[in-house]
């Protein structure tokens, strides 16, 4: 594992690659363990077309509850105005204050742990109709369980990412939370006297690709988990 040289006073910088609402819990669970989180974005949005807008957007008129792990698809699919008084369940803090400041209905917030998300959305879906817009690439044991539990299930891909060159900041790590999250980086950063952490093999096959396996892995996005490694690697180093 790389290790930092000595940096003193300073609080080890993280810098997370997600989208800034989905940056959410990570950079709350890296504060939590005297980490400083650094968002620089490393993916950009790309809608999908007309059609499965429009579906997306019936589906979530109809149904009895939309399940969003980002308020971005409400705002893929209603730009501006208001939106549909169906309970939403969200994902993140952030994402929920997001869907109460656009005028929606949050009916529950989860903490940003996707295990334990879905665990609930298995149960309070019994038997509705559900409602998920959603990125592309978005874990399919998700629509599974939903499926699985509702009485009737829409889930479309409202938007999907692409990668995109982060800025300059200098850290002593980052995260990665996906393969294209690393593309982006790689367009205009390297690795080199940097902590990488991928979450999943995929994002660790992707830096490996570049010829950089991580320096700690997670197989599932367990935030508390990932920060509380990160900060035996960083602060560590510096003691």
């Amino acid at each position: 594992m790389r290790t930092l040289g000595a940096v003193e006073n300073a609080v080890p910088r993280v810098a997370v690659t997600a989208g800034v609402e989905a940056s959410a819990g990570m950079a709350a669970e890296l504060v939590m363990v005297g980490l400083r989180p650094i968002s620089l974005p490393c993916v950009r949005i790309q809608q999908a077309d007309g059609a499965d807008l429009a579906r997306a957007r019936a589906s979530v008129e109809e149904a009895d509850l939309v399940v969003l792990t980002s308020s971005r698809a409400l705002d893929v699919l209603w730009p501006s105005g208001p939106i549909p008084a169906t309970p939403i369940a969200m994902l993140t803090p952030a994402g929920a204050a997001r869907v109460e400041e656009r005028g929606g209905r949050v009916a529950h917030v989860g903490t940003g742990n996707p295990s334990d998300f879905t665990a609930y959305l298995v149960r309070k879906a019994a038997g509705k109709r559900v409602a998920y817009p959603h990125a592309e690439g978005v874990d399919p044991r998700v629509i599974v369980s939903l499926a699985d539990a509702a009485g009737e299930l829409v889930a479309v891909a409202v938007y999907g990412w692409i990668p995109l060159a982060p800025a300059p900041d200098p850290v002593e790590a980052v995260v990665f939370e996906s393969s294209l999250a690393v593309e982006g980086w790689m367009e205009a950063r390297d690795l080199f006297g940097i902590v990488a952490a991928a979450i999943g093999p995929a994002t660790a096959a992707a830096l490996r690709r570049y010829g950089h396996g991580p320096d700690i892995l997670v197989r599932r996005p367990h935030f508390e988990i990932l920060a509380e490694t990160l900060a035996t690697a960083l602060l560590g180093s510096l003691q």
